[in-house]
């Protein structure tokens, strides 16, 4: 009818949520992210949002404007996207990822055809741990990239236990990763949480290794997570420490993220979660 205007022809959007990086490593680990969303849907808009405000501050003052979760949702909505998935860039369903769903939540209440907003509503997908599944397929991706060829080496996954509450998930990962590689020579560490250092060091001595490989376990990598792992000017880092204990270490500082399988995982979860209720069509 004319005066009432016309909706914005939209196949739907998709919002990738990290909790933010001003490394360049780190920025290129989402725009590839986000190359494999916009691929997987090409119709679709394709856009990130930073959960640290921290990080949005510092970008801010670079010149750079990287927006919240429910800031950038709410472009989104203004832009006339009626269906909206938001893909968390995270391990574990952690705090960080239970921080989304107010947010979600309270917008969808908003939604429905004659809602105040007008849009269909918001779709949120799984982190990389959820289903049993998704710790299978997680588990096979981390042995075959990371499982050490030789008896004295092991391979050590650090997390900074960044996402909050992560310990349960990765203890499950832990024995999954064992049942898939029976030499216990791919170990799950924790900087602030359980399993620890010492744990770690028990376990080490248990395999029989002394050649250790330190890989950051977080999707995105990033200065804090290196500087415990072998920052110089941290005389605790894991790679002083092991050293100190007789181990030969080597550091990586590549994220998970830099691996394309594991971003293809992230497609899968949210296509799973997409198909279901028949977005971005």
């Amino acid at each position: 009818m004319k005066g009432h205007g016309t909706k914005t022809d939209s196949h739907g959007a998709i919002l990738i949520v990290s909790i933010g990086t001003t490394q360049t490593e780190g920025r290129a680990v989402i725009d590839s992210c986000m190359k494999k969303m916009q691929k997987a849907y090409p119709k679709a808009e394709v856009a990130c949002s930073y959960t640290s405000e921290a990080v949005r501050l510092v970008l801010r003052e670079q010149g750079e404007t990287v927006q919240g979760p429910l800031a950038a949702i709410s472009s989104l909505i203004d832009k006339g996207h009626s269906e909206i998935v938001v893909q968390p860039l995270f391990i574990t369903s952690g705090a960080r990822y239970h921080e989304l769903y107010p947010i979600i939540t309270t917008l969808n209440e908003l939604a429905g055809a004659h809602g105040a907003i007008g849009f269909k509503g918001i779709l949120i997908g799984s982190a990389l741990l959820m289903s049993h599944e998704d710790y299978v397929e997680t588990a096979k991706v981390l042995v075959d990239t990371y499982a050490p060829k030789n008896k004295d080496e092991a391979v050590v996954l650090v997390s900074p236990t960044s996402e909050g509450g992560a310990e349960p998930a990765l203890c499950q990962l832990q024995m999954i990763l064992d049942d898939i590689d029976k030499t216990g020579r791919v170990i799950i560490g924790t900087v602030n949480g359980y399993p620890d250092l010492e744990k770690v060091k028990s376990r080490i001595s248990h395999v029989g290794a002394k050649k250790i490989r330190l890989v950051p376990l977080t999707i995105i990598p990033g200065i804090h997570a290196w500087i415990e792992l072998s920052g110089d000017a941290n005389k605790n880092s894991w790679q002083k420490q092991l050293e100190a204990a007789g181990c030969q270490v080597t550091a990586d500082t590549r994220g998970l993220g830099e691996y394309e399988e594991i971003l293809n995982l992230f497609v899968k979860r949210m296509e799973g979660r997409v198909k279901p209720h028949s977005f971005l069509k």
